[in-house]
């Protein structure tokens, strides 16, 4: 990330919510997103945009396949998933 470190979404004080992922695990968990349950439908992750590591937590910016695009944080102690919608 560049500049401030705050994802646009948080920088624009959009809300996170609880979400389910699904993700590939290779050798670490989880290592790639690859499908997202928004409003009862399992919707496809399209690419993974960037990923980072924070103190707490692991951020992705996807797109997915319906050309929405959303933070995904995850919470390793919690065992967590969160996302934003990107505007």
């Amino acid at each position: 990330m560049v500049g401030s470190d705050i994802p646009p979404g948080e920088l624009a004080g959009l809300r996170a919510f609880a979400v389910r992922v699904g993700c590939y695990a290779g050798h670490r968990y989880p290592e790639r997103p690859q499908w997202v349950e928004l409003e009862g439908t399992r919707v496809e992750v399209a690419s993974v945009d960037s990923e980072w590591r924070e103190e707490d937590r692991l951020g992705y910016l996807v797109t997915l396949r319906d050309g929405r695009r959303l933070l995904l944080y995850y919470v390793p102690n919690e065992d967590l998933w969160s996302g934003v919608v990107q505007p």
